[in-house]
């Protein structure tokens, strides 16, 4: 959507919608601001409940959070002791995330969905929150958080201290995929590398200097990738009904094999013996930071183990010893990176643990927590 689209639309009063006691008089492109420094992108003229609300907008036709930041700090900062007009953010949808930063950083906008916060003192407040995006246009921006895109992170995160530039990140790729006996297998573009790293960028998690990459804050990559992780383990982990049958990506067992993990291991590969697993979560994470006692095995399935004969092993297996096995297909191979092999177990990185975990949530997002705080912090600060 152009600048242009935007203006036509707040003419048409789309984003009122719904709000009887607004109309929007006139809409002026590119007008003279009050303030020097400033030069909007539109003058709007609101009247609401009789008062009548000067607006002048900056347009952004997509918000990440530096563009979010940047632009956020300049209406604010043009805001200042104004009692008769307002600097408002214009944009096609803002994210519940970034309304909420808007919020908190007395940052008023205006977005086509409807989602609108204007607050002149002592004078009128106008709030609408919470309207969905209805314009699901391509994003001009990868979630650096998906698919093959996540591997980058991963790396961020193995060695938070070290400055990368793309093509040394791609070679790590490589380097990871060979420690592991698998050739190329966590290998992804040059071009893929640089539109992670800019989709990073744009959220403030990394900073460019030149060539160079560095991370500003690792457990703010973390806490990012939750949030999008979240949503996935939930689809993948519970059932859905599809062409008269419930599918998953992911299931629970009964585990006839033993009591403890490294037994439970074991008896999974006497029985498929060409099974290649990777344990995560609270069963993981009791490996290197007990906390809590088990009682699930979160095995993801690696190098896309025939499925029938894990769902054939399950239906049949009808007593169990020890904590059940979920199995998992994981929705990409890099979440095999930085893996390693504990007490004859081979267990994903700190990084997977912490994810898996705190998806999970109750007891096991706090494990997570201690997992951060005891292990994976420390060892940033060694590196």
């Amino acid at each position: 959507m152009t600048e242009q689209e935007i203006i036509e639309r707040i003419k048409t009063e789309e984003p009122l919608k719904g709000l009887s006691d607004i109309r929007i008089r006139t809409v002026e492109p590119q007008p003279k601001g009050l303030d020097p420094n400033v030069r909007p992108d539109v003058a709007i003229t609101m009247e609401f409940t009789g008062i009548v609300i000067a607006l002048y907008g900056e347009i952004k036709t997509q918000v990440t959070r530096k563009i979010l930041e940047e632009t956020g700090r300049l209406l604010a900062r043009s805001n200042i002791n104004k009692t008769d007009i307002r600097y408002v953010l214009i944009c096609p949808f803002l994210s519940p995330e970034n309304q909420k930063y808007c919020q908190e950083n007395q940052i008023d906008f205006i977005d086509l969905c409807g989602n609108i916060l204007i607050r002149i003192p002592g004078k009128v407040l106008i709030q609408r929150l919470g309207q969905p995006n209805i314009y699901k246009t391509s994003q001009l921006l990868r979630d650096p958080f998906f698919g093959a895109s996540s591997r980058v992170a991963r790396i961020l995160l193995q060695f938070p201290g070290r400055i990368w530039t793309v093509s040394e990140i791609q070679q790590e790729l490589i380097e990871e995929s060979f420690k592991q006996g698998k050739d190329t297998y966590f290998q992804i573009s040059l071009s893929s590398v640089s539109k992670t790293i800019k989709s990073l960028e744009e959220a403030l998690l990394v900073r460019r200097d030149g060539v160079k990459i560095i991370v500003l804050d690792p457990k703010q990559i973390l806490f990012n990738w939750i949030e999008k992780y979240q949503k996935r383990y939930r689809w993948a982990r519970y059932p859905r009904y599809k062409e008269g049958q419930y599918v998953s990506e992911a299931w629970q067992c009964n585990n006839p094999f033993g009591f403890d993990i490294k037994t439970s291991i074991q008896g999974l590969r006497d029985q498929f013996p060409d099974l290649q697993t990777l344990v995560t979560g609270s069963a993981a994470a009791s490996l290197i930071a007990p906390f809590t006692d088990i009682d699930q095995i979160d095995v993801f399935v690696l190098d896309n183990f025939e499925k029938q004969k894990l769902l054939d092993f399950t239906a049949n297996t009808k007593e169990g010893k020890g904590p059940k096995f979920l199995f998992i297909y994981p929705y990409d191979p890099g979440i095999a990176m930085y893996s390693r092999i504990i007490d004859r177990v081979f267990v994903a990185s700190d990084a997977q643990i912490y994810l898996d975990c705190s998806a999970r949530g109750g007891r096991d997002a706090k494990q997570a927590e201690y997992l951060l705080t005891n292990i994976i912090e420390k060892q940033w600060n060694k590196k």
